[in-house]
């Protein structure tokens, strides 16, 4: 849910609920002050027509036998009837009260209205509470003034609203207080919470450390952001990684070249001193001192050069321009015009590929030329037989085409084989360069083939010779 429509739904319940709420509230207090609060319901002198029986009947006695309202017992089975309905009787004669119970036996004429008020009175204050009142007056037979007043003990309103209305208004404002804090606090905490992780996420990436995850399962936009900066996050330890990787590489790489310019360098110089010094005091020893020099110098560009292509394809700096072709004419080709180059009695190129092979494969065709011609020459370098025997093979695998070239020549140790991919990777130890090459070769042939899309490895054949193999990706229709 978005943070728009959980602010709506927020302000939505901060309304809705405290109406529910204070519902119960009021339930709550009918419930322990019920009888008080009827009074609320009533409308002003309904107790007056719940006492209409025996207020007529009181003032018919007081027409036709007011005598009778002096007889105690008569008004106490009265009395009786009307505290029932919480209804008190007062009896007045003269200035003097000749009838009255508990709880107004305190008090005294003058605080009742005086005679002559007959009626309804809807508040009197009787030991300082307010009453309502309901008198009638008349005369004795001795022509005295008499008054009969019902005194209504249920709370008037202003007794209610002083009691209760604390109590309604603190509980309203308890309850919008409450739920104020309540949804401020959910909110809060859905917002902070995030906040709070991307806050100690950034922390940590400050002090160069990013090997923390944050997570959040919400679908809000703090949900996304967080889970965005844990992206950033990987990507920015990914590049870390491949900046230290590289770095590496570099120092192996300036390490290794070091090595391998500074063996022929020291050739050179030593021949060209050589000739300076005049050791080469015959034609024929000078010939033999300037090839020398001029083979040290062709190594030198063969590796310089070498190392231009791998530092590029390492960067994904070089320019492929791919194109669609058939995989079995192509390498037949490129065959024929390598067979050329060498005495099939020492070294003898054979294609197995069955026939008709129509897969199209998408290349450069440059560049897998000197991913083949790598691996072959570097299959020439190192044979130990009289005949090398090179034996290229061709396989259907679904979307990928495989290339396998075999030869006879002494393999490679299996625990060498994770590296022999590896830049300046060699099987000759004393690493000479008129063996050893310049230990690039498949190094740019790795790179080449993952430009490519496929995959490139190495493994020892069944009669101990070397078998490197690549894949090709298939032409899309």
């Amino acid at each position: 849910m978005s943070i728009r429509k959980r602010l709506f739904i927020s302000n939505a319940v901060m309304i809705i609920l405290p109406i529910i709420l204070f519902n119960i509230y009021f339930i709550l207090l009918h419930l322990f002050f019920g009888n008080e609060l009827n009074s609320f319901t009533h409308r002003p002198g309904a107790h007056v027509e719940q006492n209409q029986p025996a207020f007529s009947k009181l003032t018919k006695t007081a027409s036709l036998q007011p005598e009778k309202l002096l007889d105690t017992t008569y008004l106490d089975a009265l009395s009786s009837e009307l505290k029932k309905e919480q209804t008190e009787l007062i009896i007045r004669k003269g200035q003097k009260i000749l009838y009255n119970v508990s709880p107004f036996k305190g008090v005294d004429t003058k605080d009742i209205p005086a005679f002559g008020q007959e009626g309804y009175n809807p508040m009197v204050w009787l030991d300082s509470r307010p009453f309502s009142i309901r008198q009638h007056d008349f005369y004795f037979d001795d022509g005295e003034e008499g008054s009969i007043l019902l005194i209504n003990k249920n709370h008037s309103f202003p007794q209610l609203a002083r009691q209760f209305f604390p109590l309604i208004i603190f509980g309203l404002l308890g309850i919008v207080i409450l739920t104020n804090i309540l949804l401020s606090y959910l909110m809060a905490r859905s917002i902070l919470k995030p906040v709070r992780l991307l806050s100690m996420a950034s922390e940590k990436i400050s002090r160069g450390d990013l090997n923390f995850h944050i997570q959040s399962n919400k679908k809000d936009e703090l949900g996304k952001l967080v889970n965005a900066f844990d992206d950033m996050r990987k990507q920015l330890k990914r590049h870390n990684e491949l900046r230290d990787q590289y770095e590496n590489n570099r120092k192996e790489l300036i390490a290794s070249i070091s090595h391998d310019l500074k063996t022929p360098i020291t050739s050179i110089r030593g021949y060209v001193e050589g000739i300076m010094d005049g050791v080469a005091n015959t034609e024929e020893k000078l010939k033999k001192y300037l090839e020398t020099i001029h083979t040290k110098a062709e190594y030198m560009d063969r590796l310089i050069n070498e190392l231009f292509l791998y530092s590029k394809l390492e960067v994904n700096q070089v320019a492929f321009r791919f194109e669609k072709v058939k995989i079995l004419p192509f390498i037949k080709d490129y065959l024929e015009e390598l067979k050329l180059e060498f005495n099939p009695d020492q070294i003898q190129i054979l294609l197995h590929a069955s026939e008709p092979f129509p897969a199209v494969v998408r290349i450069d065709r440059d560049h897998i030329i000197r991913v083949m011609s790598n691996i072959i020459y570097n299959s020439i370098k190192y044979k130990d037989k009289g005949q090398c025997i090179i034996r290229i093979s061709l396989h259907d695998q679904k979307d990928m085409i495989k290339v396998a070239i075999t030869d006879n020549g002494p393999g490679v140790p299996r625990e060498e084989l994770p590296n022999i991919f590896h830049q300046f990777y060699r099987g000759d130890p004393s690493r000479r360069a008129d063996t050893g090459g310049s230990g690039l070769g498949l190094a740019i042939a790795s790179q080449i083939i993952k430009a490519h899309g496929g995959d490139i490895w190495g493994e020892n054949s069944d009669d101990h010779g070397l078998i490197i193999a690549f894949t090709l990706p298939k032409a899309d229709d």
